[in-house]
């Protein structure tokens, strides 16, 4: 998460809202990190853009969405974690200062 990056402040609600509603289905966990505090893991998922939203589902990445796209962020997440899955969560991977 970036409070200041403009792609982040129009995509935070709607991780809001996935956030909320996996949480309330027991399926799934949203995690925002900063690369520039986490950058062995931003380089372990391949982040070379942002934000980049990595879907991980039993320790393993398994769809990823590059930018600001609402529509492709929702359908990744309805393909692979739907809510009859297990240990599942969306990282949001953003830059912060």
């Amino acid at each position: 998460m970036a409070p200041w990056s403009e792609p982040w402040k129009l995509m935070r609600p709607v991780v809001e809202t996935m956030a909320r509603q996996l949480r309330s289905s027991a399926s799934g966990e949203v995690c925002a990190l900063s690369v520039d505090r986490f950058n062995t893991l931003g380089r372990l998922l391949r982040v070379e853009a942002l934000p980049t939203f990595v879907l991980v589902k039993k320790r393993r990445a398994v769809g990823r969405v590059v930018g600001v796209n609402r529509e492709e962020l929702q359908a990744s997440v309805n393909k692979h974690l739907a809510p009859a899955s297990s240990a599942q969560s969306i990282v949001d991977i953003a830059a912060a200062t």
